[in-house]
C-alpha cells in the first residue's frame, strides 16, 4: 500500500511539473499547407484547374504554403500572387501547364519594367560610385527597410552632348535598400555601383511601392505550352528564393524579373525559351540589386532568341551558369549596364551565329569573370565576319576582369575589346586578362584583339592558329603585356603586334615568334 501511495504522489508531481513547463514552453503550432486539391484542383492535365488554384491563392496569408501535389495542372489564364511571406511548393513532381498567351505565374507585377514605383524625384547632387548615401531635391517618403530604384539615362557622350536619353538597351540603374534617412539624404545598406549625376544623366530615385518579401518558390515546373510569352515573372520582390524550378516552352522569356532586391535563384532549368520580335532572352534579369544565381542551365533556346541577359543590375553573384545556345540566332550571354558583378564558373557554348559567346555592352563595368568557359560560338562563320568568343563592345565598358578563362573554338577572334562607338562614348578601357587559355580558330584572325586603352594581359597561354597571338590595334594605348606564353608550333604568325610604343611588357615566352612590343616594366592591377 505504501508503495502504491508513493507512486500516486510521484505521478501527481510529474503531472504538475509537465503542466507547468508546457505552459512556460508551449509547443510550436504549424499552419497546414493550402493544398490546391482541397480547393478543387485535379492535377490530371486535362481538367481546367485555373479557378480552383485561384481560390487557393485567395486563401493565402503571411506564412502560408501553397502546395501542388504531384500532377499536371492545366490552367487557361495567368496566375498572380501578391502576398508576402508565402511558399509555393511543387514537391519536385508538379507541373503548371498554361495554355494561355501571357505568363504562367506572376509574383508582384508583370511586364518588363520596374513595377509599382512612386514619383521620380531628382537627385540634388551627384552621388559617386561606391558612395553609401545620396540626396534628393524633395522627400522620397522612405523609411529604413524600404527599397529604391535609382535610374538615369545612358548617353553621356564623349562629345559632351548632354543627351540624357537611355541607350538602345534601356536606362542605367540599380535597386538599393534604405538603411537610414536624414532629411532628404538616404543612406543605403550596400553602396552605389555607378556615378549618378542629375546634371548629366537626369538621375532620379523612385520608391518601390508594396514590394513582396519573403517569397519562396521551389520544386515546381512552369510549362508555357509554347503559347505563353513568359514562364515565371517576378517583379518588385525582395529577400526571396527560387529553387529547384523548371521553366520551359515559352515564346520569349522563361524567367523574367525586374526591380528586385536580394533574390536568390538556385538550381533553375530553362528550356525552349527566348525569342520574340526583339530577340528576347530566355532569362532576363533587369534592375536587380544583390541578386544571386547558383546553378542555372539554359538550353534549347528558340530560333531568334538569346540566352541569358543581365541588365541595369549591380553587386550580384552568378555561379555555375551554363548556356547552350545550339540552334539559336541571338547572343548567348550579354550584360547591359551591369556593374560590379561576379561571375563564377560560367559556361557559354554553341552559339550558331557571329554574335559572340559573352557580350559586354553599354556601361558594363567592374565585372569579374572567374573560370569561365567560352567555346564553339560562331564556329564555321566566314573568316573576318565574327567578332569573338568574348566581346567587350566599345560602348564604355571599363575595368572588367577575366581570371583563368578558357576561350577556344569560337569563330574568328576569341577575345575582343572593341572600338565600336555606337553612343559616342569613347572606347572600352582597363580590361584585365589574368591567366587562362586562348586558342585561335583560323590563320587570319588573332586570338586576342585589343582596341581599347590600359589593357592588362598577364600569365595567359595564347595558342594559334592566328596572324598574331595578341594584336594591339588603334587606338590601343598604355597596355601592359607580361608573363604570357605563346604556344610553340601552334601556327601563330607573330606573338605580339603593337600599334604604339606606349604599350609595354616583359617576361613573355615567345617560343620563337616575333614581337614588336616595347620592352618595359609594368605591373598587373
Amino acid at each position: 500500500m505504501a508503495k502504491l501511495f508513493a507512486a500516486v504522489i510521484l505521478l501527481f508531481v510529474v503531472s504538475a511539473v509537465w503542466l507547468h513547463t508546457s505552459n512556460l514552453f508551449p509547443r510550436a503550432t504549424t499552419t497546414p499547407p493550402i493544398n490546391v486539391m482541397d480547393y478543387g484542383a485535379t492535377g490530371n492535365g486535362t481538367t481546367d484547374d485555373t479557378a480552383a488554384i485561384n481560390n487557393a491563392i485567395a486563401a493565402l496569408t503571411s506564412g502560408s504554403t501553397l502546395l501542388f501535389p504531384c500532377g499536371t495542372y492545366l490552367t487557361m489564364a495567368q496566375l498572380n500572387i501578391n502576398t508576402s511571406n508565402v511558399t509555393v511548393d511543387g514537391g519536385s513532381c508538379a507541373t503548371i501547364h498554361n495554355t494561355a498567351s501571357g505568363t504562367v505565374m506572376v509574383f508582384g507585377a508583370s511586364g518588363n519594367t520596374i513595377p509599382n514605383v512612386g514619383p521620380a524625384i531628382p537627385l540634388s547632387a551627384a552621388a559617386n560610385e561606391l558612395d553609401t548615401t545620396f540626396a534628393t531635391v524633395s522627400t522620397l517618403d522612405v523609411v529604413p527597410g524600404d527599397y529604391v530604384a535609382l535610374l538615369q539615362g545612358g548617353k553621356d557622350s564623349s562629345s559632351g552632348s548632354g543627351d540624357t536619353g537611355c541607350d538602345v538597351s534601356g536606362c542605367r540603374g540599380e535597386i538599393v535598400k534604405v538603411a537610414s534617412v536624414s532629411g532628404n539624404t538616404i543612406s543605403i545598406t550596400t553602396a552605389l555601383h555607378d556615378t549618378y549625376d542629375p546634371t548629366v544623366n537626369a538621375t532620379t530615385a523612385r520608391k518601390i511601392l508594396t514590394p513582396l518579401t519573403g517569397i519562396s518558390v521551389k520544386n515546381l515546373t512552369f510549362d508555357g505550352n509554347s503559347s505563353n510569352s513568359y514562364g515565371l515573372a517576378m517583379s518588385g520582390v525582395a529577400e526571396s528564393t527560387v529553387s529547384g524550378v523548371v521553366s520551359r516552352n515559352v515564346q520569349i522569356s522563361a524567367i523574367i524579373a525586374y526591380g528586385n532586391f536580394n533574390v536568390a535563384w538556385n538550381n533553375v532549368t530553362v528550356t525552349g525559351a527566348g525569342g520574340g520580335s526583339w530577340g528576347g532572352a530566355a532569362v532576363i534579369l533587369g534592375y536587380q540589386g544583390e541578386m544571386s544565381v547558383n546553378g542555372m542551365s539554359i538550353s534549347n533556346v528558340n530560333p531568334g532568341g538569346s540566352g541569358f541577359a543581365l541588365s541595369a543590375s549591380a553587386h550580384s553573384n552568378v555561379a555555375n551558369l551554363t548556356v547552350d545556345a545550339s540552334g539559336a540566332n541571338g547572343r548567348p550571354f550579354k550584360t547591359i549596364s551591369a556593374r560590379w558583378n561576379t561571375f563564377n564558373s560560367v559556361t557559354v557554348k554553341n552559339g550558331v551565329r557571329a554574335n559572340n559567346g559573352i557580350s559586354l555592352e553599354y556601361y558594363s563595368s567592374h565585372n569579374t569573370f572567374n573560370q569561365c568557359v567560352v567555346t564553339n560560338n560562331g564556329a564555321g562563320t566566314d573568316i573576318g565576319t565574327g567578332n569573338a568568343g568574348i566581346n567587350s563592345f566599345g560602348n564604355f565598358n571599363q575595368f572588367n576582369t577575366f581570371n583563368n578563362c578558357i576561350v577556344t573554338g569560337n569563330g574568328n577572334v576569341q577575345f575582343y575589346v572593341s572600338n565600336f562607338d555606337a553612343l559616342r562614348l569613347g572606347q572600352d578601357s582597363n580590361v584585365t586578362i589574368s591567366g587562362g587559355i586562348f586558342t585561335g580558330s583560323n590563320s587570319v584572325e588573332p586570338p586576342i584583339v585589343i582596341a581599347g586603352a590600359n589593357a592588362h594581359i598577364h600569365d595567359a597561354t595564347i595558342n594559334g592558329p592566328g596572324s598574331q597571338g595578341i594584336s594591339l590595334q588603334n587606338p590601343a594605348a598604355n597596355a601592359c603585356i607580361i608573363n604570357n606564353s605563346f604556344g610553340a608550333g601552334s601556327g601563330l604568325g607573330q606573338a605580339i603586334s603593337s600599334n604604339s610604343g606606349t604599350n609595354v611588357g616583359s617576361g613573355n615566352i615567345l617560343n620563337g615568334y616575333g614581337s614588336n612590343l616595347t620592352p618595359g616594366a609594368c605591373s598587373a592591377p
